[in-house]
Parts: structure tokens; C-alpha cells; sequence
């Protein structure tokens, strides 16, 4: 009894704060700016203040849990299937790129409504996705390391280190083209997906001149 009780909490949590998104969302959508005040918004939603902070912060913590959350589910279900493990890097980047604008598409609207400016300024990213880059940028690290273990990423002294900064504007590029995309069904978008994606690792993979230097190396060495 006491296990079927604990399920049922953690049931009711999860559905309160799946009904707090949902109601944020809907607010911006509908009248294009934040609730006058967290009081207010429970007011309307019929839930306490208390229960909203049992779950928030504010409302920039509500935002940053739309990205967050597609994020998490995309990396969550692929990483699951189990043809996971047999994909190489460059696939598992691509793959994910896939799912998340493939999720993202059902909440256009919403996304948009939050990417008013142009994110390839780079001069303040926008508050919602402080939290999405930390994970990101933590995952693509997991990635990265996985493919210099695999020799499918050379490593290259301090560029190494930045590998995930540049990935993290790769992301910030297509989410802006995205944005942008008027073609059917967002194909430019999986177009830009491949070719930004390939040409990425075209640069960080062991090239021709990787081998001469190793092969210079070898000689060097063994003269």
C-alpha cells in the first residue's frame, strides 16, 4: 500500500507541473506577455502559491523547463532504442538534431513566440535556454569524448576543448534557421541539419593532413 501511495504523489506532481506548463504557455500564446504575478497566475489556474513553488521558481524557470524538457525526452528515447550503441558520432548527433526539431514542430507557436530575436547575434542569449546549454553542452561532451576514444574525432591541443562551444552554436544556428524555415514541412531545416552536421565533422575527424603529421611524426622519431 505504502509503494501504491508514493506512485500515486509522484503521479499527482507530475501532472500539476505538466498542468503549469501548460496553462504558462497558453498565457504567453494568447496574451503575449507573463502572468502580472505568480499569485495571479495561481489564482486563475486554482492551484496555491506554495504548490506552484514546489515545482518553480519563477516563471523564467517555467520557460527554461520547455526547452529543457524536449531536450531531455529526445536524448532519453534515443538513447534507449537499441540501435543506439551501433550509431557512430556523427549519426547520434544527427539523429538527435532530428528528433528535437521533429518535437519542437508541435509547439511552433510557442517557440517562436520565445525567439523574437535573432540568436546568431551572441550577444546575451535569450534567459529560457541557460539551463538547455548546460545540458547540451554536458551531453555533447559525452559524445565527443566517445568519438576521440573511437578515433572518429582527432584531437587537436586547445581546439579540443572548445569542441563543445562550437556544437553548442551549431545547435544555436539551426534552431535560428528553423525559425526562419518556410519551406514544406521544414525540409530546408533537415537539409541544414546534414550539411552543417557533416561538414562539422569533416573538420574535427583524423583528415589527410592528420595523417601526415602522425606518419611525419613516426619517422621523425624512428629515424
Amino acid at each position: 500500500m505504502a509503494s501504491t501511495s508514493t506512485a500515486k504523489k509522484k503521479s499527482t506532481k507530475k501532472d500539476l507541473r505538466a498542468k503549469i506548463l501548460e496553462a504558462y504557455q497558453e498565457q504567453l500564446l494568447l496574451k503575449g506577455e507573463n502572468p502580472a504575478s505568480v499569485y495571479a497566475f495561481c489564482k486563475d489556474l486554482g492551484i496555491s502559491e506554495s504548490e506552484f513553488y514546489q515545482h518553480f521558481s519563477d516563471f523564467e524557470a517555467v520557460a527554461s523547463q520547455f526547452w529543457i524538457g524536449i531536450f531531455k525526452e529526445s536524448t532519453k528515447r534515443l538513447g534507449g532504442s537499441p540501435e543506439w550503441d551501433e550509431f557512430m558520432v556523427r549519426e547520434k548527433l544527427l539523429t538527435f538534431y532530428y528528433s528535437f526539431f521533429e518535437a519542437i514542430k508541435g509547439h511552433r507557436s510557442y517557440a517562436l513566440l520565445t525567439l523574437k530575436g535573432s540568436l546568431l547575434g551572441f550577444k546575451k542569449e535569450f534567459a529560457d535556454i541557460k539551463d538547455l546549454k548546460t545540458d547540451y553542452k554536458k551531453w555533447l561532451k559525452g559524445l565527443i569524448n566517445e568519438g576521440q576514444a573511437q578515433g572518429e574525432i582527432a584531437g587537436r591541443s586547445k581546439l579540443s576543448d572548445i569542441y563543445d562551444d562550437i556544437f553548442w552554436y551549431q545547435f544555436m544556428f539551426l534552431l535560428d534557421f528553423w525559425r526562419k524555415d518556410r519551406s514544406s514541412n521544414f525540409e530546408k531545416t533537415d537539409e541544414a541539419i546534414e550539411k552543417s552536421v557533416n561538414l562539422s565533422f569533416d573538420l574535427i575527424e583524423k583528415n589527410a593532413l592528420d595523417s601526415a603529421f602522425d606518419f611525419g611524426k613516426f619517422i621523425f622519431q624512428n629515424r
